[in-house]
C-alpha cells in the first residue's frame, strides 16, 4: 500500500513538473551584471524648444515628424517637422462617435510602420478593444483623419499591450487575486504563452499587496522580434525574444531585486527605477530614475541618466542628464536627444558626436545589432 501512495505521488509531481511556483525574482536565468559602460557623457548646453504647445504629455519622433500627445480633446495627436517644428495637423478627436476616443490613445505604444511608402499608425483602443490603422500621409495631405478599423475583437482594458506585426500582439493582464501579472501573446486569435513568458509570469506578491510592484514599462523592437521590459520599481531590465525562443536579464550595477522584501516595505521608501523605454533600429534606451517615491513626489534630488544598449543587450553608453526630464526621444536623422522636464517644458541637446562615437565603437568592437 505504502509503494502505491509513493508511486501516485510521484507521479503527481512529475506532472506538475512543468508548472513553476510563484517566484520573488521576475527574471531569467541568464543574468547580466554590468559594472559601467564604454562611455559615460554629461549633456549639457540643452536650447529650449520654443514653441506654443498646450497639456504635452508624451511624444514620439519617427523619421520626419514629431507627433505629440496633448490633453486637446479636439485632437489628442498634433504632428510636427521635426526640422523646423512647424505645424502639420492634429488628430483624433476625443468622443463616443464612430473612430473617436474617449481618452488619448498611448503615442509611444502605438506601432509605427511603412507600407508602399505610406506611414501608418496601428492605434489600439483601451476601452473598446479595437485597433484603428491611420493612414498619415492621407490624414496629412488631406488635412483630416484617414483611419479605419483593422481589428475590432481584442479584449478591452488590457493592462499592457503591443503590436508585434499584422495579427499577432503582446498582452499582459493582471490575474483574478492581483497578485502575479500574466503576459501572453494573441497569434491569428489564439492565445499562447511561450515559455520566456511563463518564466515571467511566475514572479508574485502576497494577496492583499501592491501588485505595482510587477510593472513594468514595455516596448517591442522596430522589427517586432524583441521584447524589452523596465520594471518600475526593480532594478533590472529584462530582454527576451517575442517568439518565446530566449530570455536575459540585465542588472546594472545592483544584484537583483527581491519582490518579497520590496513589498514589506513602506510605500514611499521604494526605490523608482525606470521611467521610460525607447526602440531604436540599433538600439533601445531606458530613463534610469533611481529616486525613492517620497522624493519623488516632493523634491527630486538624483538627476536621471539614459542608458542606452544593443539589441544583444550590451551596454553602448550613458548620457547624465542635467534636468529632471520625464520624456525623451532621440532623432538620429539630425542628431538631437529631446527631453520634456517635469514642469512640461521641451528641450534639446545636440548629441551628434556622442552618436558618432557610439557608432564608431560598436564598428570597431564589430557588435553586430540585431
Amino acid at each position: 500500500m505504502k509503494k502505491i501512495i509513493f508511486f501516485i505521488t510521484l507521479l503527481f509531481l512529475n506532472s506538475c513538473s512543468s508548472y513553476h511556483k510563484p517566484s520573488s525574482y521576475m527574471a531569467f536565468d541568464n543574468i547580466e551584471y554590468i559594472d559601467k559602460f564604454p562611455f559615460t557623457f554629461s549633456l549639457s548646453n540643452e536650447k529650449v524648444v520654443d514653441w506654443d504647445v498646450i497639456g504635452m504629455k508624451k511624444f514620439r519622433i519617427y523619421d520626419s515628424l514629431l507627433v505629440v500627445s496633448t490633453t486637446d480633446r479636439d485632437g489628442f495627436w498634433s504632428f510636427y517637422d521635426i526640422k523646423d517644428l512647424s505645424f502639420k495637423g492634429k488628430f483624433i478627436k476625443a468622443g463616443q462617435g464612430p473612430n473617436e476616443f474617449a481618452l488619448a490613445p498611448d503615442v509611444n505604444a502605438s506601432r509605427f510602420y511603412k507600407e508602399n511608402n505610406q506611414l501608418f499608425i496601428d492605434i489600439y483602443d483601451f476601452q473598446t478593444g479595437k485597433i484603428y490603422k491611420m493612414n498619415v500621409n492621407q490624414s496629412l495631405n488631406k488635412k483630416e483623419l484617414s483611419i479605419s478599423i483593422k481589428r475590432d475583437s481584442l479584449p478591452s482594458f488590457i493592462f499592457d499591450f503591443a503590436v508585434i506585426k499584422d495579427n499577432k500582439y503582446y498582452c499582459r493582464e493582471i490575474n483574478k487575486d492581483q497578485t502575479q501579472q500574466i503576459r501572453y501573446l494573441r497569434n491569428n486569435g489564439i492565445k499562447e504563452i511561450p515559455n520566456t513568458f511563463k518564466i515571467l509570469n511566475q514572479a508574485s506578491v502576497e494577496k492583499g499587496k501592491d501588485f505595482n510592484l510587477l510593472s513594468t514599462i514595455t516596448k517591442i523592437s522596430p522589427k517586432g522580434d524583441v521584447i524589452v521590459e523596465a520594471p518600475i520599481y526593480l532594478h533590472q531590465i529584462n530582454l527576451y525574444s517575442s517568439e518565446g525562443k530566449w530570455g536575459k536579464t540585465i542588472c546594472v550595477g545592483k544584484k537583483l531585486d527581491n519582490i518579497e522584501n520590496l513589498q514589506d516595505q513602506i510605500d514611499w521608501t521604494r526605490i523608482y527605477t525606470h521611467g521610460g523605454v525607447c526602440t531604436y533600429d540599433d538600439l533601445f534606451a531606458i530613463l534610469f530614475v533611481n529616486e525613492d517615491i517620497k522624493t519623488m513626489q516632493t523634491k527630486r534630488k538624483t538627476l536621471p541618466i539614459i542608458q542606452l544598449f544593443n539589441w544583444k543587450g550590451e551596454p553602448l553608453a550613458e548620457l547624465k542628464m542635467n534636468r529632471f526630464i520625464a520624456a525623451f526621444d532621440i532623432d538620429f536623422a539630425n542628431g538631437y536627444l529631446y527631453a520634456l522636464d517635469i514642469d512640461d517644458i521641451l528641450y534639446k541637446y545636440d548629441i551628434h558626436s556622442i552618436l558618432n562615437r557610439i557608432k564608431s565603437n560598436s564598428n570597431k568592437s564589430n557588435l553586430n545589432y540585431e
